[in-house]
């Protein structure tokens, strides 16, 4: 084993808490922002990766529905477009989303349409007396 590669780290698929660390615009693969996040309590606290999301083909904008807009959302709130003055104003700041990792099981991402502002109290193994989160109550649903 060499002593100049790191070995790979992926973290299994689960919702988790995480703190934007940095947002840039790149282009490598079509415009995109990469986002790196970090995350926040539980057994893979401190655990970092890059995340990337695609941007308007034509204008470069993060347009509504995408994943950008809702990480974005989740950590401003919404109307966060209005008030926004550039990609650095999430930097620091928290939401929640399923982290999964690619098709290829090559890093982890983000999960499309699974981001949320972190809920009063906490999350997980932030949250105020709870080590897990609580998995959601479906018996009062009809079968």
């Amino acid at each position: 084993m060499s002593d100049l590669f790191a070995p790979k780290e992926i973290i299994p698929s689960g919702f988790q808490q995480l703190e934007v660390l940095s947002v840039e615009n790149t282009d490598t693969y079509g415009p995109q922002v990469a986002f790196k996040d970090k995350v926040i309590g539980g057994k893979y606290d401190g655990y970092t990766f890059v995340d990337y999301a695609s941007r308007d083909e034509d204008t470069g904008q993060i347009k509504q529905g995408t994943k950008a807009w809702s990480i974005y959302e989740a950590c401003l709130g919404q109307g966060f477009h209005d008030r926004i003055k550039g990609l650095d104003d999430i930097v620091g700041k928290q939401f929640v989303a399923k982290v999964d990792t690619t098709k290829t099981g090559s890093r982890n991402k983000v999960e499309f349409g699974t981001a949320g502002p972190v809920p009063a109290g906490g999350f997980g193994g932030n949250a105020e007396g709870d080590d897990e989160p609580e998995a959601p109550d479906f018996s009062h649903l009809a079968s």
